[in-house]
C-alpha cells in the first residue's frame, strides 16, 4: 500500500525510503547536491503538491514497483536529474527545463494523459521502454542499446542537432525506435543537415533499419514525420504484388511512411537495408496508388554494416510509403532492318549483356514463325515459315532472377495486313451467329472469307464490311477455323489471317424464383445455372433499389445469396437480381456479356 508522506529536503544529503513518498498535497524541494533514494515509487499527487528537483530523484523496484508519477495535477519543476526503475506516469504538470531522466530498469512504460517532456532522456537496462503517451525529449534523446517503442504515439524530437538522437552502434545489437501503424517520430531538422533516424524493430526478427533525412530546400527548418512499419505493406493496402513496369520486386520484410510539417519542401531519404537478411534491393520503390514504382536507381552506398538506397529531391508528401526495391534490368538492344524481306533470317542483342538467359518470341500472323538456333543465347536464326512479317522480342533473365524490360522490331514484308475479330449470339436456341468484321490496313481492294467444313465462300471488295455465318449446334461444342484473305491487287501482294473460333453447346440459364431461407437445408439458398460460363456476376437489391448483395467469379456454382444483408435473413418479399455472364469463349473475341435480370420471392 503506499504511504501517505510529505518530504521536505533543504540539505544535502541521501534520504531512503522504502514506500511511496512525495504523496498528498505535498511541498518537496531537493536541493542541488541532494540525493533521493526510494525503494518503490515516487509519488506528486493533488494540485496543490510540488516537486522541485535541482539535484537527483532515484527510483528502485524492490517489491514496489518504483514508478515516478504525477498524479491529480500535481507539479514537478526540475533542473535536476532522475534515474527510474520501473514506469513514468504523468498525469499532472511536468516542468523540466533541464538535467537528465534516465530510465534504467526492465521493461518501463510512460504512461498517463499528459505529454512528457524532457530535457535528455537516456533508456539503458534491459527490454524495452514502451509508450502509452505522447514524450517530447527537447535535447537529447539516448537510446543506447535500448528500444524506444512509440506503439500508436509520438515521440518528438525537438533538437535539430545531428547528435539530438543518440545510440549504440554495435552491429544486430543497435539502439532502435519503432513505430505501431499509427505510431510517429517527429524530428526537427535543418536544411542540408543529414539527421540519421535509428527506426527498427524488435518485434520478430530483430531489425536496425535507420533512415538519412536532409532537408534539401524550401524553408530552412521543417518537421521530419517517420512511421516504421515491421511488416508486409499489404497490410495497409499497398500490396507487393502491385509494381509497375519500373519494378521487378520490393523488399516486403518492413517499409517506412514519410511526411513533413511542410509538405511542399524537398527531401533527400537514405533508407537502409542488410542484404544478408532482406534480400539485394539496391533501389527506392514508392507507393504511388495503385502501384509501386521506382524514384530513383542504383545509388547504393555503404556504411560499415548496412547498404542504403537513396530518393532524391522528394517533396509534396501525402502521407508517402517508401520500401526498398530492385528496378526491372533495362531492355536489350535488337539489330534489325525492318525494311528487308526474306524468309530465313539472323537476329543478335547489339552488346550483350552477360546475363545467365536471353528469352526471344517471334510471331507472325498465323504464328508459324519459329526460332531454328541460338534459343538463350544473344544471337539467333529465325524461320517465318513462308509467312514473312512479324514481331520479334527479346528480353534476359539478370542474376537476381529479375526479367528485363522488353526490346521488340517488327519485321514487315507487304504493305498489307490483314486481321479481324468477332462477336456472336447466344439468343437462339438452335444455332449459333457469328458476325466476323475485318480490321484491313488501307491498301487492300479483296477480301474473302473462309470458313472451315464448310464450303461457303464471300469475296467483296467492300473494306471492313462485316460477315455473317451462323453455325448449326448440335449439343456438342466445336471449333472451327475463320480465313481472311486480303488482296492488294496492283501489288500482288496477299495476307492471310486465321482465328479458331470455339462454337459452344446451346447456352442455356435457369434460376429459381423463390427460395426459403429457414434453416432446414432444403431450398435455403438463391443461385443460377448455365453451362460454358467463363465469368459471372450476381447483383440482388431490395425493392428501394439497395444493393443487399454482390459477387462474381469464374464458377456460377459459387455465387449464391443465402438471403441474408448484414448477418440478417431480409424480409418475406420479392427482390429484384440480375445476373451477368460471359460464356467460355468471350476471351476469343466475344465482345458483349448477357443479362438476366428477374425477380425472387424470399419465404421463411
Amino acid at each position: 500500500m503506499r504511504l501517505l508522506l510529505a518530504i521536505l529536503i533543504l540539505y544535502s544529503s541521501s534520504i531512503l525510503a522504502q514506500a511511496p513518498v512525495f504523496y498528498n498535497q505535498a511541498n518537496v524541494y531537493v536541493a542541488q547536491s541532494a540525493e533521493v533514494h526510494i525503494y518503490g515509487d515516487a509519488i506528486t499527487d493533488g494540485n496543490s503538491s510540488i516537486l522541485e528537483n535541482q539535484g537527483l530523484v532515484q527510483t528502485y523496484d524492490d517489491g514496489n514497483p518504483g514508478n515516478f508519477e504525477l498524479q491529480n495535477l500535481g507539479t514537478v519543476a526540475s533542473t535536476g536529474n532522475f534515474m527510474i526503475d520501473n514506469d513514468w506516469v504523468n498525469n499532472g504538470i511536468l516542468q523540466i527545463q533541464s538535467g537528465n531522466v534516465e530510465m534504467y530498469g526492465d521493461s518501463q512504460w510512460f504512461l498517463g494523459d499528459s505529454v512528457s517532456s524532457f530535457w535528455n532522456l537516456k533508456l539503458t537496462g534491459t527490454d524495452r521502454k514502451e509508450q502509452a503517451q505522447d514524450i517530447r525529449v527537447r535535447s537529447v534523446l539516448d537510446l543506447t542499446n535500448r528500444e524506444l517503442a512509440v506503439h500508436a504515439n509520438t515521440v518528438f524530437i525537438d533538437s535539430a542537432d545531428l547528435n539530438s538522437i543518440l545510440f549504440d552502434n554495435s552491429f544486430l545489437a543497435e539502439g532502435i525506435i519503432s513505430t505501431d501503424e499509427d505510431g510517429f517520430i517527429l524530428k526537427h531538422v535543418n536544411q542540408n543537415e543529414s539527421n540519421l533516424i535509428p527506426t527498427g524493430s524488435s518485434e520478430g526478427t530483430f531489425r536496425h533499419r535507420p533512415i538519412k533525412v536532409q532537408l534539401l530546400n524550401g524553408s530552412p527548418t521543417d518537421t521530419a514525420i517517420i512511421t516504421f512499419h515491421h511488416h508486409s505493406p499489404d497490410f495497409v493496402n499497398a500490396f507487393e504484388i502491385d509494381i509497375d513496369s519500373s519494378l521487378c520486386k520490393i523488399q516486403n520484410r518492413y517499409f517506412y511512411t514519410f511526411n513533413s510539417v511542410n509538405g511542399a519542401n524537398s527531401y533527400q531519404l537514405d533508407f537502409a537495408h542488410y542484404p544478408t537478411q532482406d534480400g539485394f534491393y539496391p533501389d527506392v520503390a514508392e507507393w504511388n496508388s495503385p502501384t509501386w514504382k521506382m524514384v530513383y536507381d542504383h545509388t547504393d552506398f555503404n556504411d560499415p554494416n548496412y547498404s542504403y538506397a537513396r530518393a532524391n529531391l522528394e517533396s509534396d508528401f501525402e502521407i508517402e510509403h517508401y520500401t526498398l526495391g530492385y528496378q526491372t534490368p533495362v531492355a536489350p538492344y535488337l539489330l534489325y532492318d525492318s525494311t528487308e524481306c526474306y524468309n530465313v533470317s539472323a537476329y543478335e542483342v547489339e552488346v550483350p549483356k552477360g546475363e545467365p538467359w536471353y528469352e526471344w518470341t517471334i510471331i507472325n500472323s498465323d504464328t508459324t514463325a519459329y526460332i531454328t538456333n541460338g534459343l538463350g543465347t544473344d544471337y539467333i536464326d529465325a524461320d517465318w515459315a513462308n509467312n514473312i512479317g512479324g514481331w520479334i522480342y527479346n528480353q534476359y533473365m539478370d542474376t537476381a532472377g529479375c526479367w528485363s524490360h522488353m526490346d521488340s522490331v517488327l519485321i514487315q514484308d507487304v504493305g498489307i495486313d490483314a486481321s479481324f475479330y468477332y462477336t456472336h449470339d447466344y439468343s437462339s436456341v438452335l444455332n449459333t451467329e457469328f458476325t466476323f468484321v475485318s480490321d484491313l490496313s488501307s491498301s487492300v481492294d479483296e477480301v474473302e472469307w473462309y470458313i472451315e467444313n464448310s464450303s461457303e465462300w464471300q469475296t467483296g471488295s467492300a473494306m471492313n464490311t462485316p460477315y455473317q455465318y451462323t453455325f448449326g449446334v448440335n449439343g456438342e461444342s466445336a471449333e472451327y477455323e475463320v480465313v481472311l484473305y486480303a488482296y492488294d491487287h496492283e501489288f500482288g501482294c496477299l495476307d492471310t489471317a486465321y482465328q479458331t473460333v470455339l462454337v459452344p453447346n446451346v447456352f442455356a440459364f435457369y434460376a429459381p424464383n423463390t427460395f426459403t431461407p429457414n434453416g432446414d437445408e432444403d431450398n435455403n439458398t438463391f443461385f443460377g445455372e448455365a453451362s460454358d460460363v467463363n465469368w459471372a456476376k450476381l447483383e440482388i437489391y431490395n425493392r428501394w433499389g439497395e444493393l443487399l448483395f454482390f459477387e462474381e467469379g469464374t464458377q456460377l456454382s459459387e455465387l449464391v445469396w443465402d438471403g441474408t444483408f448484414n448477418g440478417q435473413v431480409v424480409q418475406d418479399g420479392s427482390y429484384t437480381y440480375k445476373f451477368t455472364i460471359w460464356p467460355v469463349n468471350y476471351n476469343n473475341g466475344e465482345l458483349s456479356a448477357f443479362e438476366y435480370p428477374g425477380h425472387v420471392t424470399v419465404l421463411r
